[in-house]
């Protein structure tokens, strides 16, 4: 990365306080995310929690594609626009209904094909085709809060939806003998409580002083930048969750519910040091030249400092934590979740570098890195299922794919910065804003 920047007076403020505040809403949605993990993993076991983690991968997928990207999108233009909030909430609102729509369709048809393949309950079934919406709705609401810097409704809308399911699962677990339809309902009601306060701050903001309709041009710079948002994300998504979702049709629902525990035992990392990325994002968005250099390398130092202090931790406690939290029918767990926490390790730096690409106006190269990483997973996933060990031979391939990805982002973000600073100027002109203060994107 280029030498820090002179730091100007307020910047670090800028990014401390929101960066704090986010941090601590991860912390609390990490912990609601990791006890409901605990919670329906004693009270379903291996096999039922499979079929729970199936749902969820399949149902989040058909989130991420139907979005279209335009939630990174949505973030990155109310950065870099101010000026023209209230026309683009106005238009997202009309695209988020059709989006809602063709994914409860998309689901319904998908769902019923895993119920038949997995013996899915009825309930269960019915229950999943709404998921894809109402993450849909708590995105769009969680992005436009992002790109806005409203931090407090940003965190809000997340951790209603994000921390919640905890206490529904623990209530159900001990008042009634918790199924995978019982589980889908705890993480379900949540959501759509988020989706509501979501619509209910997006039909206010829309309501603002009136704005002309988003232009031809801006349109078209809104889509562009969400298709290539759209890449990286289904990257991310295929990349994160390509492993067991090729394990879900290769080995039985009991091995895939070991590996779900492996994956969610390493999983921290992200959470901790994803609110770097997410404050990052809008705050370097909205710069230009060396400061915007200057706030990368700051962003992506502070990051990699946590997770040094961080990944040694929680090394240690795996051995033990996994047995006796979810129980001594998952001690298999453990070694793939130990391979798999060095994959958690570039996963989580790759999550603040894809969102710096984003404000650096490159949402698209994240899709590949990402598939070049979801490409070597799925395919050593299908060489090595049918090995000896085969969670420990997948989990280290898994994390193989993981790094693969970082290195390539990390590759492309160090090219962006370098031609921000003085004397790296790159053919064609300087960096930055054009003259209507619009990005100059490219891949």
């Amino acid at each position: 990365m280029p030498p820090l920047q002179p730091r100007p007076g307020r910047a670090p403020l800028s990014l401390r306080r929101p960066t704090a505040v986010t941090t601590t809403a991860n912390l609390v949605i990490l912990g609601g995310y990791l006890l409901s993990g605990v919670v329906s993993a004693r009270a379903l076991g291996p096999a039922g929690r499979g079929q729970l983690t199936v749902v969820m991968l399949w149902s989040g997928l058909i989130h991420v594609v139907g979005t279209y990207g335009l939630q990174s999108s949505c973030s990155y233009h109310l950065a870099r626009w101010p000026d023209r909030r209230t026309a683009l909430v106005t238009w997202l609102g009309r695209i988020a209904i059709r989006q809602v729509l063709t994914m409860t369709a998309v689901s319904a048809a998908f769902l019923y094909w895993l119920r038949v393949r997995l013996h899915l309950t009825p309930v269960l079934t019915i229950e999943s085709t709404t998921w894809p919406a109402a993450m849909t709705l708590v995105a769009y609401g969680a992005s436009c809060a992002q790109g806005m810097a409203d931090f407090r409704r940003f965190n809000l809308i997340r951790v209603i939806s994000g921390a919640t399911p905890a206490v529904l699962m623990i209530v159900g677990a001990v008042s009634l003998r918790l199924t995978p339809a019982d589980a889908v309902a705890a993480y379900l009601v949540p959501a759509w409580c988020g989706a509501v306060i979501a619509c209910a701050w997006l039909r206010q903001a829309a309501k603002a002083p009136w704005e002309d309709p988003l232009t031809r041009r801006e349109r078209r710079a809104m889509l562009s930048y969400g298709r290539r948002s759209l890449a990286s994300h289904s990257g991310l998504t295929l990349n994160n969750s390509s492993d067991q979702l090729t394990l879900a049709l290769l080995v039985p629902a009991s091995a895939v519910g070991l590996y779900t525990v492996s994956s969610t035992a390493s999983s921290p990392l992200p959470f901790l040091i994803a609110s770097f990325g997410m404050v990052g994002l809008p705050t370097v968005a909205a710069l230009a030249g060396p400061a915007k250099a200057g706030a990368t390398s700051r962003v992506l130092k502070r990051a990699a400092c946590l997770l040094a202090l961080a990944a040694p931790l929680l090394a240690a406690l795996l051995p033990w934590c996994i047995p006796l939290l979810y129980g001594r029918r998952y001690s298999a767990a453990v070694v793939p979740a130990e391979l798999l926490l060095l994959g958690r390790i570039f996963a989580a730096m790759t999550r603040v570098t894809d969102d710096l690409l984003r404000a650096h106006g490159l949402p698209g190269f994240g899709s590949i890195a990402q598939g070049a990483g979801a490409i070597v997973t799925i395919t050593s996933t299908l060489l090595l299922a049918r090995a000896a060990h085969p969670l420990a031979a997948v989990s280290a391939v898994s994390s193989l794919g993981f790094a693969l990805t970082f290195f390539l982002a990390l590759t492309r973000l160090w090219a962006a910065t370098r031609r921000l600073v003085p004397g790296h100027a790159v053919r064609g002109g300087p960096v930055g804003r054009d003259t209507e203060g619009r990005a100059q994107d490219s891949v």
